[in-house]
């Protein structure tokens, strides 16, 4: 029996029926379970969900589906392996050095599906990626984004050397509306902390800001970084 999400076990969980769909369209083979609440079981989604795994992993049980849904309102909860992916290298990366919001994680998951980039790279300590929270507020975007953890930024430079940019507050460098963007798609655009933002030491000749008033001090994590994802997917 699958107990409640912890950080320590090796599966996870998918709450709903959409992010269940794209685990199970995305990464059939790390599928464990589907339980079903028996008044969703006769649905349309539920019965083309059963005909994409096998048998003995689609079951109907209510008190599985209450005991596992963290929000209580789940009608199908996805139990997967988790697993571990490598980055592509001629691909654009998006680097979050040590994110510590599992929400902001998940919307960054999102935003970077939307815009085309499918390869996320972060550096720990980090919120724990693989929580429901993250699955969820990915709105199932999770499964198509290839993830890599690294112990550092040098760790993850010396795998997959590229320029980066890295996006700092620091209104000295070059505004995000007029740096200029690269010919190469092997680049990686590089964001710190909530908190902390970047170390001093991650600052280059690609240093860029994002323009705002003063009004507020700073911008969301995650917001900072579909404006990053916009602006440089315009050259691609």
């Amino acid at each position: 029996m699958f107990k409640t999400y912890q950080k320590s076990a090796d599966y996870s969980y998918t709450e709903g029926m959409f992010p269940t769909f794209e685990l199970v369209k995305k990464h059939p083979e790390a599928v464990l379970a589907l339980y079903v609440d028996p008044d969703s079981a006769s649905s349309e989604g539920a019965l083309k969900l059963k005909e994409l795994v096998s048998p003995s992993q689609f079951i109907v049980s209510g008190k599985s589906v209450a005991r596992l849904s963290s929000k209580g309102n789940a009608h199908v909860i996805g139990v997967f392996k988790k697993y571990e992916e490598k980055l592509y290298p001629s691909a654009p990366h998006v680097v979050l050095v040590n994110p510590s919001d599992m929400g902001n994680l998940g919307n960054i998951m999102r935003s970077m599906l939307a815009f085309s980039y499918k390869d996320l790279a972060i550096v720990l300590p980090a919120a724990d990626r693989f929580a429901p929270h993250v699955v969820r507020s990915s709105m199932g975007a999770f499964f198509s984004i290839r993830q890599e953890t690294f112990e550092s930024f040098d760790e993850y430079l010396a795998k997959y050397p590229r320029p980066y940019y890295p996006f700092m507050l620091n209104p000295s460098t070059t505004p995000l509306s007029k740096v200029e963007l690269p010919k190469d798609s092997s680049f990686a655009l590089v964001f710190g902390n909530e908190a902390t933002g970047l170390p001093k030491e991650l600052g280059n000749g690609n240093t860029v800001f994002i323009e705002q008033s003063k009004d507020v001090d700073s911008l969301n994590l995650a917001t900072s970084v579909v404006l990053a994802l916009y602006r440089f997917r315009i050259n691609r």
